[in-house]
């Protein structure tokens, strides 16, 4: 539901300032008004769209402050997490790790990509051995860009495998700063192609 709606927003179905006609969307959906209304709870929180007591809920435009600022997050987030990847994996899951990354470096479209990216990703989270790491992930993972990242943005897919052959060398040789500081040097790269993409459509506010 919210990746409907967020896809509503950046395709310009919704425009910044609109009022998001919850009743309407869940008529096309065929789905109770209770869905769409803990996607747009949610959407809030993201800070897709605000609402607004007794008004109902209205698009924010998206800024180019708050888009960077998801990214380094997301950036600190994972760099921590292959830090920790470095220090505490084992043999077994650096060999698990680099045949994932070997799929990855094979994958020549995006949708087959995305789903290697995110094994990749789940390897790091897993080999960190933290559940509070694994927790944050779940909860700040949202994408900005709706549907399949690699497929929507140009060039990031070239931008995520060459980090991912550093950021893979780095944790099987334990040198846990150098992935750290690959993995949030490749997310302040995707904001970049992120606003760029954003601005092109029209969607910074």
């Amino acid at each position: 539901m919210t990746e409907y709606i967020r896809h509503m927003i950046f395709d310009k179905t919704l425009k910044t300032g609109d009022r998001l006609p919850q009743d309407e969307i869940a008529a096309d959906l065929r789905v109770s008004r209770v869905p769409v209304r803990e996607a747009v709870i949610a959407l809030d929180r993201e800070g897709w769209v605000t609402l607004e007591p007794h008004r109902g809920a209205f698009v924010n435009g998206l800024d180019e402050n708050s888009t960077r600022d998801h990214y380094e997050m997301l950036g600190l987030l994972y760099g921590f997490a292959a830090r920790r990847a470095a220090e505490r994996g084992t043999d077994e899951s650096f060999e698990s790790l680099r045949s994932i990354h070997r799929t990855l470096q094979a994958a020549e479209n995006p949708g087959e990509f995305f789903q290697r990216n995110n094994a990749y990703l789940r390897q790091i989270v897993a080999m960190a051995q933290s559940r509070r790491i694994s927790a944050m992930v779940r909860v700040f993972t949202t994408n900005l860009v709706p549907g399949n990242f690699f497929e929507e943005v140009p060039g990031v897919m070239r931008v995520q495998k060459r980090s991912l052959r550093v950021v893979t060398k780095a944790v099987v040789a334990r040198d846990g700063a150098a992935a750290e500081a690959e993995l949030a040097g490749m997310l302040r790269t995707q904001a970049n192609n992120v606003v760029s993409l954003l601005r092109s459509r029209d969607l910074l506010a």
